[in-house]
């Protein structure tokens, strides 16, 4: 079984990077052995694997961790920074680990920054149903000047058409615990409407 999965990242490997079995060398057969059995193989044997995608600026990924301390209860919940990194591109490193989590969560708070491409990406058909979006709302800001650019808002009317986005009220001058507790009842939100079933 294990080498079936081995096999099935290898050929993920491949297509994503865009390279030629001839190109790999053993020490990245090696490199990839390791990460399924560091952690491929814990997120494909959960029952519920949580992605957790956001920006990494520090007092943001800060949440990003507090979602995935929230969501461990539930299953397997990670940010690509906990994994293994064995590839050379990291938009490979997360078509692996986004192909392999039975759910993507993306927290977003503005359109800074890589997770912008990340959403775009998720857009695919095949990650429409296991995407949910935690989208920060600036209760005092008209909608018009939100930090999320036409893409990213376009993006998340998507979303929320499939019933899939969960929004939290978090103003500009709020406080870290402010912004902690009002997206903590937005994950319970989410939790209740996709997890209870």
């Amino acid at each position: 079984m294990a080498e079936d999965r081995l096999q099935q990242l290898i050929e993920d490997t491949l297509t994503y990077s865009e390279r030629g079995e001839a190109e790999l060398k053993i020490e990245d057969y090696r490199s990839l052995r390791r990460a399924l059995h560091t952690d491929v193989l814990d997120i494909i044997a959960a029952d519920r694997s949580f992605f957790v995608l956001g920006s990494y600026n520090d007092e943001e990924k800060r949440r990003l961790g507090k979602t995935v301390e929230q969501l461990y209860n539930d299953g397997h919940a990670f940010l690509l920074d906990d994994t293994l990194e064995v590839w050379e591109n990291w938009t490979t490193h997360f078509k692996i680990y986004a192909d392999r989590a039975t759910h993507i969560i993306g927290v977003f708070e503005h359109a800074d920054g890589g997770h912008e491409w990340e959403a775009g990406y998720l857009d695919h058909r095949e990650y429409r149903r296991k995407t949910y979006i935690l989208k920060r709302r600036y209760p005092s800001t008209v909608p018009t000047d939100e930090p999320f650019d036409g893409m990213m808002a376009h993006y998340m009317l998507l979303v929320d058409r499939r019933g899939q986005l969960v929004e939290w009220d978090g103003d500009e001058n709020a406080s870290a615990a402010e912004l902690e507790r009002s997206l903590e009842a937005a994950i319970d939100e989410f939790r209740d409407s996709e997890l209870s079933s």
